[in-house]
């Protein structure tokens, strides 16, 4: 069994980072509390850079596991539109 890939693992936790914090996030604003999302479209634009570097058979994994976000995202944005 290979050792798994430096890159691809940094690659997946910046991706459950951003998870996490669109997940809590959300919870913030039912809340109704005020959320700071400064730093999120920075954590974003890496994760996307980096899912760019991973070699051509982990991108299908990743592009799913970003649209995932996305849909977290737009989830965040109409609680946000509602709040």
């Amino acid at each position: 069994m290979s050792a798994p890939d430096p890159a691809q693992t940094a690659t997946e936790s910046l991706a459950e980072t951003v998870s996490v914090t669109l997940r809590l996030a959300g919870g913030l604003v039912e809340g109704g509390r005020q959320v700071d999302l400064t730093g999120l479209d920075g954590m974003i634009g890496q994760l996307c850079a980096r899912a760019l570097d991973l070699p051509a058979e982990q991108r299908p994994a990743m592009r799913a596991r970003l649209a995932e976000l996305l849909a977290q995202l737009d989830g965040l944005s109409v609680t946000l539109a509602s709040g």
